[in-house]
């Protein structure tokens, strides 16, 4: 019973987070003039908005089993090649604890990759896909920006969790390289380091740094100062530019937490065909290491 009381906080987060993105979604289009803002999708902003929404939580399950073990594979052999000759790779027995707010962390990372890398997908496909309204109403001018990020970021969402997922499978399984004996007495220190972490490592550094630059971009540079028709800069729209800039993110991660929630179930099937797979890569069982306090050396 209390295992699965670890559900009701995510839950509940992402059940508000859907449900007031798609409340804000509506007040956002509904204060704009009616175009057609993705061309292949009938019907007007609206409808376009649903669309993606609609088929967003499918198209992630879909996406679940079709690229979260060949991927996690990938990055399996990635880590033994780059780290052959120094490193070994170790199936560990780890603990089996993760609570409601690892959960929610768990989402934190291909939200924040999908919203900073939002800006970049719009501006390459806006002249292909997207359509520009003919007129944006001066008081809701201030929230077009913040539209397509969000559209944005919901688009990219498959993107980010397919470099995310792997990352999943790899530590829930206990995949780590581990420094060789060897490498240990050259004066090396010992080195434990999760394949998924390594990865996850990587990719959410590039969402850090890449995150606040873009928001800055996109919801203040851009529209106070480089729109050739600039948004007023009040107190009020910048405060909403700020609110949002912390917002949008929460909002992707209500889209994401359901499928941490799918993982969860379906976590014990993967992890034996992940350490299948990581066996026939040379990798071999290693038990949860023990540190303990001794004397120091005079």
């Amino acid at each position: 019973m209390r295992n699965k009381l670890r559900f009701v906080f995510p839950l509940l987060f992402s059940i508000g987070g859907i449900g007031y993105t798609v409340y804000s979604l509506h007040l956002l289009t509904s204060a704009m003039p009616p175009f057609d803002w993705i061309y292949f999708i009938p019907g007007y902003l609206y409808n376009d908005v649903l669309f993606v929404m609609s088929v967003s939580l499918p198209f992630l399950s879909v996406e679940y089993f079709l690229i979260g073990i060949p991927f996690a594979a990938i990055y399996i052999l990635g880590a033994r090649i780059g780290k052959i000759g120094t490193h070994d790779l170790v199936v560990m027995k780890i603990g089996s604890k993760f609570g409601s707010m690892k959960l929610v962390k768990r989402s934190v990372a291909p939200a924040l990759f999908a919203v900073s890398s939002s800006g970049y997908i719009i501006g390459l496909l806006e002249d292909y896909i997207f359509g520009t309204p003919p007129s944006i109403p001066p008081a809701v001018h201030f929230l077009y920006p913040l539209l397509l990020t969000l559209m944005g970021a919901l688009i990219l969402m498959p993107v980010a969790l397919g470099l995310f997922m792997p990352t999943w499978f790899l530590n829930d399984a206990g995949i780590v390289t581990t420094l060789q004996r060897e490498e240990l007495e050259a004066r090396k220190c010992p080195e434990t380091k999760g394949v998924g972490d390594w990865y996850s490592d990587i990719i959410g550094g590039y969402s850090l740094l890449s995150f606040p630059l873009a928001m800055f971009h996109a919801h203040f540079l851009k529209p106070y100062i480089l729109n050739p028709d600039p948004i007023p800069l009040t107190p009020f729209n910048i405060f909403i530019s700020m609110l949002w800039t912390v917002g949008i993110p929460m909002l992707i991660m209500a889209f994401i937490i359901p499928v941490v929630i799918f993982h969860e179930f379906m976590r014990k099937r993967t992890i034996k065909t992940i350490q299948r797979i990581a066996y026939r890569l040379g990798a071999y069982h290693a038990e949860l290491p023990k540190i303990k306090r001794v004397s120091a050396e005079s």
